[in-house]
């Protein structure tokens, strides 16, 4: 078993917060696809893409699953980064390969 730790941005790129209907889908297609997952509240992250500042206002989002499925759990989260129009998610897997940034281009 892997342990992939992901931040789900809850606003877009303007400031502009997701509707909260959107983020339950999302946490519940996860729940459906990976047999559950959890949130440990609200972290505040800032990062430098192409030379311009963000910050981001995300929920850190965790699930449980076989060593097997790490690369249908990377493509799922690169699929929300894509749906949230994100430049790159933040991706760890614990206990096996460390922390990665994927690119949703």
């Amino acid at each position: 078993m892997v342990k992939i730790v992901t931040l789900l941005p809850l606003a877009d790129n303007e400031g502009k917060p997701f509707p909260e209907r959107h983020i339950e889908d999302i946490l519940n297609g996860l729940v459906t696809q990976f047999h559950g997952c959890s949130t440990d509240g609200q972290v505040d992250g800032r990062s430098l893409d192409k030379g311009q500042r963000h910050r981001d206002v995300s929920l850190r989002v965790t699930i449980v699953c076989e060593r097997e499925r790490l690369e249908e759990i990377r493509q799922r989260v690169i699929d929300i980064g894509r749906e949230l129009r994100q430049s790159s998610m933040f991706f760890e897997v614990r206990d096996y390969d460390g922390v990665q940034f994927l690119s949703t281009d």
